[in-house]
């Protein structure tokens, strides 16, 4: 809440703030008119507009995004709101300004007798235009501008804080920057300039008439008025570069923390231009990035990418469930032998070459690698994502693993016989592991079946064996044998246990 009040009153300071903008001003014509009763007019004025008036004014713009943030309520009205801030921002300012460039004339005819500088009765109508035209620009058009960039860089923190605490989503109506340079070249350079040449015109034309009601030197006059756009000029380009560069610095924040490894910032769109576009663009990317992170610590690297999508799209439960998995474990027959006879980066190469295409097939039929034991693979069916013919696509996985080892080569010119042993079963499966280093996998009684039922291999002289509940699964499909109940170590009930033939 103390965040909410302070954003508040940001808000009330950035638009009253104009009033010294205003106050400036006064007093540098103060300083060269050297007229205390003008002064002190035209301070009050500004005064009772930009301050008293505008408070009710600062009120009304702000009381949507001020109920949003304290209430969280009406939050469509509080987002469109937040989103037109400077635009509604700036035409009260203008509205503001444009009532005080009113206010002066009226003075003019109602008070002739006040203004001690000139006669209004003799200003002749070339002159009135030209003055008509720098007052408009001083007190409503520059002020305006300036409330615009002011409020800009208010509204960037209001929707860094918006972004990051409610999670508001990015404005759809996007803006171009080059709209935004257009504007201040328009303001600090197209219309000071033409001023300046309307200045010289009429003082050009007009020089004796402008003599007999005004006591100011036309020189000075115009020095005035540049010196006075000059020390705007400083305020605007302060303002104005921040609003550019501030938006640019978070996403320059955001790349340095993932470059350091660190998916889970994100930078707060605070522009409707390119910038906010590029913003997006970079969230989304470390989105990615942070999703894929999350399924590479958590599944391993060789995950199918459909798989990936899937995991991603459906929100899997990572934290532990019961579910009926079909586990298929494989190992290699003679690898110890193998491993001593060849040199330690020939084995690295001959598996790397195996492991690329058992890994391949298992993908293929919907299987996940789950982890790599030495030279033995555990792959893991209908977990995470669901498979309804999870043993059976074990199983054709199996087939077409023993297929390629039988008739290819590995490294070079190794044979690699495989032996492999799949059961199905009720498993717990989810995220396992100390708090720096988790591991999805599964565990249970069917795990550790599916581990001995690879091992019986070599009592039975088979390749392929599975337990009760795969063969259950999938008795109507293939030609299963039944080689008898087995005591697997570490159980105290009979496992039956099936050759696959075909």
């Amino acid at each position: 809440m103390k965040e909410v009040d302070s954003l508040k009153q940001k808000y009330y300071f950035s638009m009253l703030g104009i009033f010294l903008l205003l106050f400036v001003y006064d007093s540098i014509y103060y300083v060269v008119h050297k007229q205390v009763n003008i002064y002190l007019i035209t301070t009050v004025t500004h005064f009772f507009l930009f301050c008293v008036v505008n408070l009710p004014g600062i009120f009304f713009l702000y009381r949507p995004i001020d109920q949003f943030l304290r209430t969280k309520e009406n939050s469509q009205k509080a987002g469109k709101r937040i989103l037109s801030l400077p635009g509604i921002s700036t035409l009260w300012i203008f509205a503001l300004g444009l009532s005080y460039v009113i206010l002066t004339f009226l003075s003019f005819w109602v008070f002739p007798d006040g203004i001690e500088i000139f006669d209004p009765g003799k200003v002749p109508i070339p002159v009135w235009f030209s003055f008509a035209v720098s007052i408009t620009y001083f007190y409503a058009i520059y002020p305006s501008f300036i409330a615009f960039f002011l409020i800009k860089d208010y509204n960037s923190k209001l929707r860094n804080f918006v972004f990051l605490e409610y999670e508001f989503p990015e404005s759809k109506n996007h803006k171009k920057i080059g709209n935004d340079l257009l504007l201040v070249f328009f303001i600090l350079g197209v219309i000071p300039s033409l001023i300046v040449i309307l200045d010289i015109f009429v003082l050009t034309h007009s020089k004796k008439e402008y003599e007999q009601f005004m006591t100011l030197d036309p020189l000075m006059t115009i020095l005035v008025d540049r010196f006075v756009i000059i020390v705007g000029m400083l305020f605007a380009i302060f303002l104005i570069t921040k609003s550019f560069t501030g938006p640019i610095h978070s996403v320059l924040d955001l790349i340095r923390k993932v470059r350091n490894g660190d998916f889970s910032g994100r930078a707060a769109i605070i522009t409707d231009d390119e910038v906010g576009e590029l913003t997006g663009e970079v969230n989304r990317m470390v989105k990615g990035l942070q999703e894929r992170e999350l399924i590479r610590n958590t599944f391993g690297k060789y995950v199918n990418p459909k798989v990936v999508n899937h995991i991603l799209k459906d929100n899997i439960n990572l934290d532990g469930e019961v579910r009926t998995a079909t586990i298929l474990v494989t190992d290699i027959a003679g690898y110890t032998t193998l491993s001593e006879k060849l040199p330690p980066k020939e084995i690295v190469q001959t598996l790397n070459e195996y492991f690329t295409e058992l890994v391949g097939v298992i993908q293929e039929h919907g299987g996940i690698v789950n982890k790599f034991i030495g030279d033995a693979i555990f792959a893991i069916f209908n977990v995470p994502v669901e498979d309804p013919h999870h043993a059976r696509n074990a199983i054709h996985a199996a087939l077409e693993i023993q297929k390629i080892t039988e008739t290819r080569t590995f490294g070079k010119g190794k044979k690699l016989h495989t032996r492999i042993g799949i059961n199905s079963g009720v498993v717990l499966a989810g995220n396992i592991g100390s708090g720096d280093r988790m591991e999805y996998t599964v565990i249970g009684d069917e795990v550790n079946v599916a581990s001995r039922l690879e091992q019986l291999n070599k009592q039975f002289g088979t390749n392929l064996l599975i337990g009760e509940n795969t063969y259950l699964l999938v008795k109507d499909e293939f030609s299963c044998v039944h080689l008898g109940e087995i005591q697997l170590k570490g159980r105290e009930l009979l496992t039956r246990v099936y050759k696959v033939e075909s």
